[in-house]
């Protein structure tokens, strides 16, 4: 019979995710919304189901333990789901004799801010919430987003200016704004400040 979602009378065949093998250039570490510092691999380019993977996300420093991942270290990666590419795998028998344990930062990239982990979790965060710019801009982007108050017309690029002329510093400060303040910036004439504004 069936469920309300799925026939029971049928079974999905998964198959075995293709695999590629490449070369970590870098790690770069972002700051999201919430404050979370995530590691992110910097893969010497390569083709994977039908598209080129140049980054991968290494999640948090448990990850990185666990993999033993360091710079120069030739990886194997797969796409999760067809979708997300993952380091499944590091090639130490390839690793360069000259290579150093990966020591994950111990401040904010953006803001400087030393970071800290709650309570035993994986993440590390920055706490400075009120003055870290990725912060404040990722708050604001999830503000407006469709599954927010879907504020048409009020991309990233537009919260960028906003932000970094100092005429919003967090999402209250939307219903703040004026025609005269989007006429400062490039590309607003006065039907499209109107727009927004309404």
């Amino acid at each position: 019979g069936n469920t309300s979602k799925n026939p029971r009378w049928a079974i999905a065949y998964k198959y075995k995710a293709k695999n590629s093998k490449t070369k970590i250039i870098d790690i770069k570490y972002q700051v999201g919304r919430t404050g979370v510092i995530t590691p992110v691999a910097i893969l010497n380019p390569v083709q994977l189901s039908g598209s080129i993977v140049k980054r991968a996300s290494l999640h948090n420093s448990n990850e990185i333990k666990r993999l033993d991942i360091r710079i120069n270290d030739t990886v194997t990666i797969e796409k999760g789901g067809e979708i997300i590419p993952k380091i499944i795998g590091v090639e130490i028998k390839k690793r360069p004799i000259n290579s150093s344990v990966l020591t994950f930062i111990t401040s904010c990239p953006s803001c400087d801010t030393p970071l800290k982990k709650i309570n035993k979790q994986a993440n590390h965060y920055c706490l400075n919430h009120n003055k870290c710019k990725p912060q404040i801009l990722g708050k604001i982007e999830h503000f407006i987003s469709k599954n927010a108050m879907n504020i048409e017309g009020l991309g990233p690029s537009i919260i960028e200016k906003l932000v970094s002329n100092n005429i919003i510093n967090n999402f209250a400060d939307i219903y703040y704004l004026k025609k005269e303040d989007l006429l400062k910036l490039d590309g607003f004439g006065v039907k499209s400040a109107e727009n927004l504004i309404h």
